[in-house]
């Protein structure tokens, strides 16, 4: 094994789980807390891709970031395959576009509303 190749291993082992509070899936004075991994190639290409390899629309993958990558304290999954449907439904879409972003490295986590966004966008 290239020193180059272990040196990138030992980088991504050595990195911790990352965490983020979200006040508003939690109780009052108490936000969820959410934890994650960095990314692997593997597992973008997951969230990224639909099961014929076509890629996903923006929306979705923020969704399956969340749904794939959103860990309690232990490391355990938050949210499992069948609550994908709520996720897109049923769901806050800024929350989960904020938490999904900043799993996907997109962001710092700080709340934007999507009005915000799309002001943002006209005047860009």
């Amino acid at each position: 094994m290239s020193s180059a190749i272990s040196g990138a291993k030992a980088h991504f082992a050595g990195q911790g789980m990352l965490s983020h509070d979200v006040p508003e899936w939690g109780q009052p004075g108490h936000p969820l807390k959410i934890h994650y991994r960095p990314l692997t190639v593997a597992q973008r290409r997951k969230i990224w891709r639909d099961d014929g390899g076509a890629s996903v629309d923006g929306n979705v993958a923020v969704v399956r970031a969340v749904l794939f990558s959103a860990l309690d304290a232990k490391g355990v999954r938050l949210f499992d395959d069948m609550d994908e449907h709520a996720l897109m439904y049923e769901v806050d879409s800024d929350v989960v576009s904020r938490v999904g972003a900043l799993i996907l490295g997109f962001s710092k986590g700080a709340p934007v509303s999507g009005a915000k966004q799309v002001d943002d966008a006209k005047n860009a």
